[in-house]
């Protein structure tokens, strides 16, 4: 599955939900808890995720080249990769001096 900006996708094991901010050409599927994101909702509620970081709502993740960007919009165990690269939460960018 491609990712393309503003797709919604939602975990098989665990209740996490992201929307896609940003995303590049080559980049291909969105893990979560190690297994594919589906881009609707399952029908029901898989195993959760076992002792995984926890995905925090509202939160921006990236990929180290900022090629990827997810929103979380609902919280749950993670961690989130996008083609087995872990997503790292996204830092703010710092304000200049106002000297």
């Amino acid at each position: 599955m491609g990712l393309k900006t503003g797709m919604r996708l939602f975990a098989q094991n665990s209740s996490c939900e992201v929307i896609v901010v940003k995303s590049a050409d080559t980049a291909g599927s969105v893990s979560c808890g190690g297994l594919d994101m589906l881009a609707a909702a399952p029908a029901k509620a898989g195993t959760q995720a076992p002792d995984g970081p926890l995905v925090e709502l509202g939160k921006r993740y990236t990929d180290d080249d900022n090629l990827v960007e997810i929103l979380c919009t609902k919280a749950g165990a993670g961690p989130l990769a996008v083609d087995g690269r872990i997503l790292v939460l996204k830092t703010a960018k710092p304000l200049p001096a106002s000297d």
